[in-house]
């Protein structure tokens, strides 16, 4: 009987343990494990949202150094323009940058400036093309310089149109005609508002 006796001993502790093991396991356990479910949940949101706001503070730092980079070129952009009412500037441009090339200029006849529709839609500046007619005698080598001496001039010029002809008098100059535009840069007025 002692052994019957230690076998319902043995089975009724381990009821005990298994009830108690339950009870340890609804009461103490699992509301440690949905709250552990909750923070995880948590702590991936405030994860989610940290990755978020730095991703936010980046594009601020990255639109930050945009900003200052435009703000440098608009500062040099001013230079880079011609007075939209001063062609003179322009002659003292082109006197400037061919100054020790040996250039003979026949004439240096400006156009009308024409306004370029099509690149000032709504940028809040208005952009002038000033076309000017040249024409110049000069050698092959030093139109080479005074062309590069355009492109690196820091003002906005282009060449829309060049003609070289071979000068029969002397075989080392040509007879140079090209069309030199200068860009000039005029702040838009705002749409006035009717008074009634």
């Amino acid at each position: 009987m002692d052994l019957r006796n230690k076998s319902l001993h043995f089975y009724v502790y381990l009821a005990l343990g298994l009830i108690l093991s339950a009870i340890l396991l609804f009461k103490a356990v699992l509301p440690q494990m949905k709250t552990w479910d909750s923070l995880k949940k948590e702590l991936i949101q405030r994860d989610t949202e940290l990755k978020r706001r730095y991703a936010i503070v980046q594009e601020k730092e990255k639109l930050t150094r945009e900003i200052a980079k435009i703000e440098q070129n608009y500062g040099n952009m001013d230079e880079m323009f011609f007075r939209l009412d001063d062609v003179s500037q322009a002659v003292k441009e082109i006197a400037r940058i061919s100054q020790d090339l040996q250039m003979e200029f026949s004439s240096l006849v400006p156009s009308p400036a024409q306004k370029l529709e099509n690149l000032s839609a709504g940028i809040g500046f208005i952009l002038w093309e000033t076309p000017i007619s040249i024409k110049m005698k000069t050698g092959y080598l030093k139109l080479l310089d005074f062309i590069k001496r355009i492109e690196d001039s820091g003002k906005l010029m282009k060449i829309t149109s060049f003609n070289v002809r071979k000068n029969a008098a002397n075989l080392l100059i040509h007879d140079i005609e090209m069309t030199l535009c200068i860009y000039s840069l005029q702040k838009e007025e705002p749409p006035k508002e009717e008074v009634r």
